[in-house]
């Protein structure tokens, strides 16, 4: 069984979460692992159940790393009932393919990929 590095926890405040416009916006721009995702998540929840959004964008240009058990607390929180789209944009090779499992995993219709935020944002509101 391969063991998970451990993600320096300086680097995890580097990720944002934020609701602003009917969205959820994710930055991710650090690491993610197990407990990253826990908050990560739990913000997002929290705007859904308040009603502050039901579309989720995320961010990958800058990611680098996602943990087995991260991408797992994805895959449950895209599987929220309340989300009625979520748009990905940017990220490399490596991230996008990870991203795609969490999609495939979710099994959630309402999930694409964009080149560019521009375009993702465009998709949500549309």
């Amino acid at each position: 069984m391969q063991k998970e590095e451990k993600i320096d926890s300086s680097e995890i405040n580097k990720n944002n979460v934020s609701c602003k416009d009917n969205i959820i916006q994710y930055v991710i721009s650090a690491p993610v692992d197990e407990e990253e995702a826990e908050r990560l998540s739990a913000v997002g929840i929290g705007c859904l159940n308040n009603d502050e959004a039901i579309y989720v964008l995320i961010d990958l240009k800058q990611s680098t790393q996602f943990s087995s058990e991260a991408r797992r607390k994805w895959v449950t929180f895209l599987q929220n009932s309340k989300i009625k789209k979520t748009a990905i944009f940017g990220g490399n090779v490596f991230v996008r393919t990870l991203a795609s499992f969490v999609i495939a995993a979710s099994k959630s219709k309402n999930i694409r990929f964009f080149t560019t935020k521009e375009e993702a944002k465009d998709w949500l509101v549309d």
